[in-house]
This record gives C-alpha cells, sequence and structure tokens, in this order.
C-alpha cells in the first residue's frame, strides 16, 4: 500500500497538519533505507501522532518498535494516540520499577530486590502449573519455555512479559537502559524511536552513575538495628542519639558477643537464623561490623577535597560481611520498604573496580559521585543494529545533539511552528546585569525584574538559575509588589525539594489563579501553561553550568582532541560543546514555555547582559535558537511590551 494512501487511512482526525505529515514522510523514508533521523518538531506540530503512524506501519510488517520516552505523562499521551488508531498490534508499557507493585514484599518493587528474590513465587518459572491451581501461559524462546500465571505473576513480571511478546514497546528510558535484553530476549529491535530526545543523555548518564552514600547505608543500619533489637535495648536506641552505636557495642560486649562471627553465623532461608548466637545477637553484631566498615569508607571519602577530580587508585573500598545483605532482605520484606540502600552501597562499591577512563569520580558532600563522561558508547551499544530516530519540539544543536547521543550519520529535519511567529517576541536586554557569579548585582536585577513584570502586567513565570536568587527576589518581591500597578498579585513559589505531584500542583494552582510564579529553570522543563494563564516569561539569569569535575574533565578531553587534529581555538569549540550546549538546552526549553497553542501570545525578556552581548547571537549561529529576538534597553522594554501585548488581549 502506499504510504500516503496508510496515513489518509489511520490518521484519526479529519485534518493532518503539512509539518506533521512531512515528518511520517521522512521518519517512513528513513526507515526504509535504513538510515537514523533527528527531528525537531515544535510544540503543535503533533510529534506523537507524526511518529506513530510510521512506526504501526512497520510494526505491522512484522518489525519490532520501541518508544522511549522520559516522562509517564508522555506514555499516557501516547497510549491516548495509540488508541485513537485502529490497529491490531500487541503494545506493552514499561516503566520504572518504582511504579510498580512488589507482590512479594508488599510494596514498591525495587530491582535489586528482585534479582535477589530467585524463588519468588509470583516470577514467571519452569514449572507449567501455578501454586493456585491455574495452568501457567507458556513462552517459547529458543532454548526454553517458561510459564507464567496470568492471575499471580507480579505486575512488573508481567510487563516485562508483555514488551518481550509485543510488537511496540513503549518504555522510559532509564528503564530501557537495564532492560533492554530482555525486551530483545524473543525477537530483536528493529526500530527505536526516542520522544523528547533532549533527554536521553542526562538520563542514560544518571541511570550508569555510580553514588556511593553512606550517610544513606548507615541509616538504613540504624533503622535495622532497632528494628531486631531485643525490647531492653530498643526502647534505649534513638537514631538521633550521637550515642547510637556505642550503646549497641556496649550490650554486644556484655553479652560476650564477637562481631566478626556473628556476621559468618547468619543464614537466610526465607528467615534469618544464626548457628551459633541467639539470632537478635547475630544480627546486632553483624550490623554493628557493618556500620565499621561504612564509617570507615565514610571518614576516607570525606578526606578528598569537595568538587575535585579522584583517581580511581586512590579508591580501595572492600566490604566485608554478606550477612548485610540477608538482613536488609528480610528487612524490607517486612517493612514492605522499596529501596535496598545497604545492597546498592554494596553493588556501587564493587562496581567501582569496573569503571574506566570515560569516568570521573569527585565527592559532593559526604558521597562520591562516578559519572560517565560521555554515555554515547552506552548509547550505542543500547541502540544496536535498530533504526535510530530521535525528535523533540526543542533539541537545540542537531549535530551536536547526534554526536552527544551517539546517533551515528543521520538525516536532519528541523519543522516551523504552526503558530503565528507574530504573537510573541523575545527581548535581551542590554543594560541588564551581567550576571556571571563574580559580577552579578542581585539588587539592580531583582529591580529590573519588577520593572518587566509590571510592563507585562499579566500572568508570569519567572525563571531563575538557583533557589538562592529566586528566595533573594522573592524577598524583594513580597516588599515592593503592593507599590505596583500589576492586577494580580498573587506569588507562586516552586520551592527546594518539590516532587513531580508537589511542582503539578503548583502549576495548576497557578493556572487557576493566576499572578507570578517563581521558578528554576529545572520546573519549566516539560511545563505546559497554555493561553492566558501564561503571557510572560522572564529569565532572570542564563543557566550556564556550575563546572563540576564532570564538565571540567569532557572540555579537557575535547580540547585535547581538538589541539591534535590542529583545529584553532580548541578551547572555545570545547566551552560550546559542553558548557555552553548544556546552558543553550535549558534556555531554549525556558524560552519554549510561552507558546503552546495557536491563540497564545506573549512575551520572553531575558535580563542577563550576557544575552544581549554574545550570547543571543551564538545561539543563532550554531542553531540553537530558531527565533529572532530584539535589543533593548530597560526603558524601551518597559514601554514596548504593553503595547505588543494590547494588541492581543482579550
Amino acid at each position: 500500500m502506499d504510504f500516503e494512501k496508510y496515513i489518509m487511512e489511520k490518521f484519526p482526525y479529519p485534518k493532518i497538519r503539512e509539518p506533521q505529515k512531512r515528518m511520517m514522510l521522512k521518519i517512513y523514508e528513513s526507515i526504509l533505507n535504513k538510515k537514523n533521523l533527528i527531528i525537531e518538531a515544535p510544540t503543535g506540530v503533533g510529534k506523537t501522532l507524526g511518529y506513530l503512524i510510521p512506526a504501526i506501519y512497520f510494526a505491522e510488517k512484522g518489525k519490532k518498535v520501541v518508544i522511549l520516552t522520559e516522562t509517564i505523562d508522555q506514555q499516557v499521551r501516547i497510549y491516548e494516540d495509540l488508541s485513537s488508531i485502529k490497529h491490531n498490534l500487541k503494545v506493552a508499557y514499561l516503566m520504572g520499577k518504582g511504579n510498580y507493585i512488589c507482590k512479594s514484599k508488599g510494596g514498591k518493587a525495587n530491582r535489586l530486590y528482585c534479582q535477589l528474590n530467585k524463588k519468588c513465587p509470583y516470577r514467571p518459572n519452569k514449572r507449567p502449573i501455578c501454586y493456585c491451581g491455574t495452568k501457567k501461559e507458556a513462552i517459547k524462546f529458543e532454548d526454553k519455555t517458561i510459564y507464567y500465571c496470568p492471575y499471580c505473576v507480579c505486575e512488573y513480571q508481567k510487563a516485562k512479559i508483555d514488551s518481550i511478546l509485543a510488537d511496540i514497546v513503549v518504555v522510559n528510558n532509564s528503564m530501557f537502559y537495564y532492560a533492554k535484553e530482555d525486551i530483545e530476549s524473543k525477537r530483536d529491535i528493529d526500530i527505536i524511536i526516542c520522544d523528547e530526545a533532549h533527554k536521553l543523555e542526562n538520563s542514560v548518564r544518571n541511570a550508569s552513575t555510580i553514588v556511593i552514600n553512606p550517610d544513606m547505608a548507615i541509616n538504613r543500619l540504624k533503622y535495622m538495628a532497632i528494628y531486631y533489637a531485643p525490647n531492653i535495648l530498643k526502647k534505649r536506641l534513638d537514631v538521633e542519639d550521637e550515642n547510637f552505636w556505642e550503646i549497641i557495642e556496649n550490650y554486644l560486649v556484655n553479652k560476650n558477643v564477637d562481631l566478626d562471627i556473628c556476621k559468618e553465623t547468619i543464614i537466610f532461608d526465607g528467615e534469618i537464623h544464626s548457628w551459633r548466637y541467639k539470632t537478635e545477637l547475630a544480627i546486632l553484631g553483624s550490623i554493628l561490623d557493618g556500620y565499621y566498615q561504612i564509617n570507615n569508607i565514610k571518614n576516607k571519602i570525606l578526606k578528598f577535597n569537595e568538587n575535585e577530580e579522584i583517581d580511581k587508585n586512590e579508591l580501595k573500598f572492600d566490604i566485608d560481611n554478606r550477612a548485610l545483605i540477608s538482613i536488609e532482605l528480610d528487612f524490607i520484606h517486612k517493612k514492605k520498604l522499596s529501596d535496598m540502600h545497604i545492597l546498592e552501597f554494596i553493588e556501587n562499591i564493587k562496581n567501582l573496580k569496573y569503571i574506566n577512563d570515560n569516568y570521573v569520580i569527585y565527592r559532593s558532600g559526604n558521597s562520591l559521585l562516578c559519572e560517565p563522561v560521555f554515555v554515547s558508547t552506552h548509547l550505542k551499544e543500547l541502540y544496536g543494529n535498530a533504526v535510530v530516530i530521535h525528535c523533540s519540539a526543542t533539541i537545540g544543536n542537531l549535530e551536536m545533539h547526534a554526536i552527544k547521543t551517539g546517533v551515528d550519520n543521520p538525516d536532519f529535519l528541523v519543522l516551523e511552528s504552526p503558530f503565528p511567529k507574530d504573537r510573541k517576541i523575545i527581548i535581551g536586554l542590554k543594560d541588564g546585569v551581567d550576571m556571571k557569579y563574580e559580577k552579578r548585582d542581585r539588587e539592580k536585577a531583582n529591580k529590573n525584574l519588577l520593572k518587566i513584570l509590571e510592563a507585562i502586567n499579566g500572568n508570569s513565570l519567572v525563571l531563575f538559575k538557583s533557589y538562592e536568587d529566586l528566595d533573594n527576589f522573592y524577598k524583594y518581591l513580597k516588599r515592593e509588589i503592593d507599590k505596583t500597578n500589576i492586577k494580580n498579585k498573587n506569588i507562586h513559589v516552586y520551592e527546594q525539594g518539590m516532587d513531580g505531584k508537589e511542582a503539578k500542583e503548583l502549576k495548576e494552582r497557578f493556572e487557576r489563579v493566576g499572578g507570578i510564579l517563581l521558578a528554576t529553570g529545572r520546573f519549566a522543563e516539560g511545563v505546559d501553561i497554555p493561553g492566558e494563564a501564561l503571557v510572560g516569561v522572564v529569565i532572570d539569569t542564563l543557566p550556564f553550568p556550575v563546572p563540576t569535575p564532570l564538565i571540567l574533565r569532557e572540555q579537557k578531553i575535547l580540547e585535547e582532541k581538538f589541539k591534535k587534529r590542529n583545529i584553532k581555538n580548541a578551547h572555545w569549540r570545547a566551552f560550546l560543546m559542553t558548557s555552553f550546549d548544556r546552558m543553550a538546552r535549558t534556555l531554549v526549553q525556558m524560552i519554549g514555555r510561552l507558546i503552546r497553542t495557536e491563540n497564545d501570545y506573549g512575551v520572553v525578556v531575558i535580563q542577563d547582559k550576557r544575552f544581549s552581548d554574545w550570547v543571543g547571537r551564538v545561539l543563532k549561529e550554531k542553531g540553537y535558537l530558531k527565533d529572532d529576538y530584539e535589543i533593548m534597553s530597560l526603558n524601551m522594554a518597559i514601554k514596548y511590551i504593553p503595547k505588543f501585548m494590547s494588541q492581543f488581549r482579550r
């Protein structure tokens, strides 16, 4: 069948947007020719349907398709759009394990617990009859057959089975990193479509980062000690007591317990036993021994300077206490907890032995971070032989994205926004404040922001680089707002530590009540506030990242490569590919919050003077910023903005 006719047959709505059709045809052509593709499809193009219809076409031809995305919200959109298209394909949705309930322990599923709990009755196995008496369903692989009960199998294992058997699998980026081999265990993946592709690099870096956090492990040990302690001791234990471990040690000494022997006597067969001591004493002795070992590692970590790269040869850490894993397994099962902090700590200590020169290690607070500098190699392994399609509303520099995400020799497609360009203007203040740390003038920046908000006089989002700057302006705004002519004086604040649910509630409250919303750039990622609920986006500081050891190492490696190839301006080129690239992607996301529907309008104002001095020009030259912008003085801007807004206000 001709693919254009196929589009018309499958498309669920009366009208197809021209950019949307271009996207479908380009994806079809790329998959047909086994050519990778990167697409920037601005909000309003309809990119979800734009890649789903080609995906369904090839899945019906026998190809296995995986759709990667970052958020559950986007998975819901994909589900809704797939439901609107006629097809008879098997579709599976595989989320992070924390979104499933583990039947074995009655709490959230955990990857490490699932791996260790081999005797779990709710996982597929070789027995054709379930313990409940039901004849199980069979899954045949090349060399084996396993069986699962459709009634008793756990949510996560069922989702994994569905993904093995499915024609189309929708999976989040991090989960794909862990579950790719499972998904391919019956049939190789032919096509990988990555939605929200601008998030992929960080998702895979976070998934492959090793974090050594002694405090979390020690805290878990404390709660385990209290749980297993005899009642006479339990009454004396408080996790906040600085003498916590001394109390346990004295108790065990009085009982003539040898710590080294304790950890060797623990047996775990679904319940914990000790063949030498009373079980509660052996458990306490093993926990205390674990504390001494982990605290010793913590003290070694604290000797390193913070945020300075550490040579991996200096990391001679080891944990000699296998009993801790058994005790924690028993503990989280009985307490119905989701995280295994001790096992994760021990596993990460082991993983330090296998890191290569691509990793950078440094201390952050009391923790040790071991991050991959480049994730392109990880991603190429995940892609395998599949055709790779990346798409996002805001990728920025497509060539840079291809390099960083390991997409070899791709074609590029940049689609125009379907919305009128004259309903939005981007303004850079030429007399703003240079917000470099050593140069910034917070007092002047606050005054600039307030004058801009007065000129907009509508629902506005003000974005900051740090919570410190946000809090400083919030205090200033509370003092001064009653002196202004701003009609809606409601102030909403994105607070440090807010989880996804709290952030969503904040966004919905702002959308409903209106006023001024103060947030950091992280909050702005993916936020949709259409119509007059948002008519102004004000950016306080360009979001250049703090020069962490990761960024410094990445920049150094790139600079050395450029120098070896005799490329001029090696330092500048390396800076553009590291700090500038991270800033640019975040800034483009910030700007993209404004126009979300064809009836939206508004103004983006960038207060940081560096934008007007040089950043705006480089953003345009390097392909990050597709829109034009205007450079104005503050006085010009506050006169111009009300006139611009009056053209569109109801």
